[in-house]
Formats: C-alpha cells, structure tokens, sequence
C-alpha cells in the first residue's frame, strides 16, 4: 500500500468510529452498547446513526440537578 491509499483508509477508520470516540468523551453510561452497536452494526448506515444519537442523546443524568430535588 502507498500513501495515498492509506490517508483517506485512516479517514474512514476516524469518521467510522466518531460515535465510539463522542461516547468516551461524554462519559456515557452505555459506551460499551454504543462500542458494540458502532463496531458490528455500523457499517449499515442505520447502525451507525443509531449508535451517535445514543452518543449524542441527552440523559437525566447527565443533568447537573438529576437526582436531586429542589426545594418549594
């Protein structure tokens, strides 16, 4: 392989795993489902949209006043 194949094949590898790499950054609770879901279903288009919005969906715990009651 020379270089100019193997640039846009690490492209793709990057761009194939942004939701595994959104997952870790955000400290998601289910990474590793979206790891599994990201690397076996990913590559059907679908897959790989389902594991980024799971990435990317905002949780109750995520909220910096989850589990916490506030006070009437």
């Amino acid at each position: 392989m020379d270089t100019f194949a193997i640039i846009p094949f690490l492209l793709l590898v990057c761009v194939y795993f942004i939701p595994s790499f959104v997952a870790k950054h955000r400290n998601k609770h289910n990474k590793i489902l979206i790891y599994f879901i990201n690397i076996f279903l990913g590559w059907i288009l679908i897959g790989w949209f389902a594991a980024l919005y799971l990435a990317l969906k905002k949780e109750d715990r995520d909220h910096p006043l989850s589990g916490k009651r506030l006070k009437t």
